[in-house]
């Protein structure tokens, strides 16, 4: 629905390690939080954010960063609670309240839409963030809607969830990308593999350690690849490697061959599990400046 409903002038410290100048930024807001004579949830907003901001500090590496981050809140209210819920996907209920970054599941991705693809008017969400905080590095918008979602993605767009449980671990997977500039390492069926190395510093081309981006942390007794899929061409076996290894493990960037990841697990594969060696080291890296 058209979006409406009001943005405070102000970025309200929640987390204070140092002026913003020295800080790694982090500035939240909300979208489909009420706030008239009948309904106050601007204090779940507070909640929320509370609570967001100790899952992440919960999370390697930036509990050991910690003190290198700042976390601000920009309270945004709108005239309708939750998020547009389209009935084209299954499960979606038809609503559509009126909020003010327009909050939506079932989102299209390519050509498709998924029921739990929840995305915002990201553009607007940063520019706000960015006006009200101009050193901010990510932006995160809270959505206040029990169901399950989120979304984000690269070139520092502004990473989205809900308030059901487990979204808040999408959000960090989605900061991954947007903040740390980290690709996704699962695969999906049809996806080609690129033909030249990818950007990306968790995911990679190379079946060499030599030339592996992260090669200075596969031990000499892993091997590399460390892990094929099937139907990915003829290949010698592969010894299972050690369980949470470094090496080259098949599937990665949404394709089942030829792209390899750093380790079996990952928050950048699951949601679940904890970032692998190579994506905390890319983190940490970047923060560590921030000191």
């Amino acid at each position: 629905m058209t979006s409406g409903g009001t943005a405070g002038q102000h970025a309200i410290s929640v987390v204070n390690n140092g002026p913003p100048q020295q800080k790694w930024n982090l500035v939240v807001l909300g979208d489909g939080y009420r706030e008239d004579a009948h309904v106050q949830e601007l204090d779940d907003f507070h909640r929320h954010v509370d609570d967001f901001v100790d899952t992440l500090r919960a999370t390697r590496p930036f509990d050991a960063n910690w003190s290198a981050i700042n976390v601000y809140r920009i309270d945004v209210t709108s005239p309708d609670s939750g998020a547009d819920d389209p009935a084209e996907c299954a499960g979606g209920t038809g609503a559509t309240p009126t909020t003010f970054f327009d909050a939506t599941f079932c989102s299209r991705w390519g050509t498709q839409r998924f029921d739990r693809l929840l995305t915002v008017d990201g553009g607007k969400a940063r520019y706000i963030a960015k006006n009200r905080l101009p050193q901010m590095h990510q932006v995160l918008v809270i959505v206040n809607s029990p169901k399950y979602g989120g979304s984000g993605g690269s070139g520092n767009v502004a990473a989205v969830c809900s308030v059901a449980p487990e979204a808040f671990r999408v959000a960090i997977h989605e900061m991954g990308h947007s903040a740390f500039s980290l690709a996704d390492e699962y695969e999906e069926p049809g996806q080609a593999a690129p033909t030249s190395e990818p950007l990306q510093p968790n995911i990679t081309i190379s079946t060499s350690r030599a030339n592996a981006k992260w090669g200075d942390l596969i031990q000499q007794s892993t091997l590399v690849p460390s892990s094929r899929n099937p139907d990915c061409g003829s290949f010698a076996a592969v010894a299972e490697a050690a369980a949470g290894a470094v090496g080259a493990f098949e599937g990665a960037g949404h394709s089942v061959c030829r792209v390899f990841r750093p380790a079996a697990t990952c928050r950048m594969r699951d949601y679940d599990d904890p970032f692998c060696r190579v994506c905390e080291r890319v983190i940490d890296l970047t923060l560590r400046t921030f000191l």
